[in-house]
């Protein structure tokens, strides 16, 4: 669960708005009115996968159960105690239902959507579904995922992987501008589709120096220094200090410039939540490295004032439509309140 020393400082941010996944909200009554169409999108889920016949549905479902109930222990331990107090057949059924809606959600947004689709026809639907696919506490563990995807999915598509759709579906919610959300070559088991995203932020190398003092971006400016956009593609987040040198040219010397370079980072209406909840991720699981949480806090360094949000947009290493300036300036001075920092 999300610690409350973080919920506290935005409650919003960590709730779920339409939908449930997994136990820790399943008795919340203002996410019933989508176990309807979770049941729907399962169902259809089986008709693409087999025959939709009575019997070949009853069969495709028992499958699944029986494979859920297959790693029930495994699935039990990645909540807590508390919120698992259900029995074995009915939390199996619970995984099925809601790993199965996802799977079908990510298959409609790749391969198309039909007329009528209670989830897709409605902007702010399909906008809320993907803000609570992202909650730290709305989670289910990846390996059910996929454990379904392999009974379903990858029978009627051999070549795509999980993987493949989920970075499709959240493609608009990554947080650095030209760069494409990506893991890690070779096998490497993620926690949960929140921890598969998160992933995507982990340098290829690790390279990590000392943490600096840093001063706000108008400050840095002030001393001469100039900021420019940033792009690595081994390490999406990092940052590079380029000191002024001395180069050779056409019978003279010129001096290199002194410059900060910083990834472009894209801020949108669904990026506050994101980050808090990557934020938390990496706050509560004991074997996550704090790269977000860094930058993060290198943001918190860079913006005191509306002023330094103003002259980062300026230097094209910061993008946003939040609307107001005051709005990215309070989202950074607030979202680092009572972190730990583990580089």
């Amino acid at each position: 669960m999300v610690p409350d020393t973080l919920r506290n400082l935005n409650p919003t941010a960590y709730t779920p708005r339409i939908t449930s996944i997994g136990p820790l909200h399943k008795e919340d009554q203002h996410l019933k009115a989508m176990e309807e169409h979770k049941v729907t999108y399962m169902y259809r889920l089986f008709c693409r996968t087999v025959e939709s016949t009575e019997e070949d549905i009853e069969q495709i479902t028992y499958n699944c159960v029986q494979a859920v109930l297959g790693l029930l222990t495994r699935a039990r331990a990645c909540y807590a105690p508390s919120f698992t107090n259900y029995e074995n057949l009915k939390f199996a059924e619970m995984m099925v239902i809601d790993g199965c809606f996802i799977l079908e959600l990510l298959y409609r947004f790749e391969y198309g959507i039909g007329e009528g689709d209670p989830i897709f026809d409605n902007i702010l639907v399909i906008h809320d579904v993907k803000h609570d696919l992202l909650l730290l506490e709305n989670q289910m563990p990846f390996f059910i995922l996929e454990k379904l995807f392999s009974i379903t999915v990858k029978r009627i598509l051999k070549s795509i992987s999980l993987t493949d759709l989920v970075f499709y579906f959240f493609k608009d919610m990554n947080i650095i501008n030209n760069s494409e959300l990506t893991t890690i070559e070779g096998p490497v088991e993620h926690c949960h589709i929140l921890g598969l995203l998160q992933s995507c932020y982990r340098p290829r190398a690790t390279k990590l120096g000392p943490v600096p003092n840093i001063s706000s971006a108008t400050e840095i400016t002030g001393a001469g220094v100039t900021f420019k956009a940033q792009t690595d593609e081994y390490s999406p987040l990092a940052v590079k200090f380029i000191q002024p040198s001395l180069i050779p040219g056409l019978g003279s010397l010129f001096f290199r410039e002194t410059c900060f370079r910083i990834p472009v980072l894209c801020i949108n209406d669904s990026t506050p939540s994101f980050l808090r909840n990557l934020i938390a991720y990496e706050q509560c699981y004991p074997l996550s490295r704090h790269y977000v949480t860094s930058f993060a806090f290198l943001m918190d360094k860079l913006i005191d004032t509306k002023d330094d949000v103003s002259l980062l947009v300026r230097s094209k290493v910061l993008q946003h439509n939040l609307g107001a300036v005051e709005d990215v300036t309070n989202l950074f001075n607030n979202i680092c309140k009572d972190l730990n920092l583990v580089v």
